[in-house]
């Protein structure tokens, strides 16, 4: 059987199969994409599909629905949401643990998996989120931020001067016009941020935390946020194959 893993996020439908003990085969769509469209997207790229086992991780509810009528209709796929009926394999120390999001609780599971050790995950995305795993693999909790597309829109919507912009690299951290200064918030003012809720969830609890990085802009953070070690791109990826071997 192949395996199919799909993360729908608030951005965006991400799509990848495990092949040979990696990820190949990166699909993506926006999750905002109308639903006739997705199906067009879904069909262009998978008609061929059969014998597939498919986990599908969720924060977006509105194209579920598609997805499983579409993958049901090919022979011999089996398709399976995590979430409820089929929990990520993780200890969850919320106090409401279903208020967690499923994305949350993969990444986690998987950086426990790589470092075996306390750790917080920070997943640039919609959001910026914090999660923090003890030395024993438990879910303690976390923090959520704005994320980096989310203020930069923000600024342009609920401002009369500021302009729209495209996030690069400032030349200063010192803005000279209105375009830099935006980017340097953007950058180090948001670095500064993530090493300050590392210092201080790590003073407050007594960790000595490593941290690892995901999501679409940990790459581009890691210049200004020095708390920051590896960068795992297919984090939630790898935690969709671990839950997924819990549920075989």
């Amino acid at each position: 059987m192949k395996f199919l893993a799909v993360d729908i996020g608030n951005t965006s439908i991400h799509f990848a199969f495990r092949e040979r003990k990696a990820w190949r085969r990166h699909l993506s769509v926006s999750s905002r994409t109308p639903k006739n469209i997705l199906r067009r997207f879904l069909s262009k790229h998978f008609t061929g599909l059969r014998d597939t086992d498919v986990f599908i991780a969720s924060v977006a509810p509105a194209a579920n629905a598609l997805l499983k009528e579409f993958f049901a209709e090919k022979p011999g796929v089996r398709t399976r949401f995590i979430g409820d009926k089929f929990p990520v394999p993780i200890v969850n120390r919320y106090r409401n643990p279903k208020q967690v999001g499923v994305d949350r609780l993969l990444n986690a599971l998987a950086a426990y998996r790589r470092l075996k050790t306390e750790l917080i995950v920070i997943d640039f995305g919609t959001a910026i989120t914090f999660d923090v795993v003890s030395r024993r693999g438990e879910y303690l909790g976390g923090i959520i931020a704005p994320g980096i597309e989310i203020s930069l829109e923000a600024l342009f919507q609920k401002t009369a001067l500021l302009p729209k912009i495209v996030l690069k690299h400032p030349k200063n951290w010192i803005g000279r016009d209105t375009a830099e200064s935006i980017r340097v918030g953007c950058s180090v003012g948001i670095g500064g941020l993530c090493d300050r809720v590392v210092e201080a969830v790590s003073k407050k609890y007594r960790l000595k935390p490593k941290v690892i990085a995901t999501g679409g802009y940990a790459r581009f953070m890691k210049k200004y946020c020095r708390s920051i070690g590896p960068i795992a791109p297919d984090l939630i990826l790898d935690g969709i194959l671990l839950a997924a071997s819990k549920a075989s």
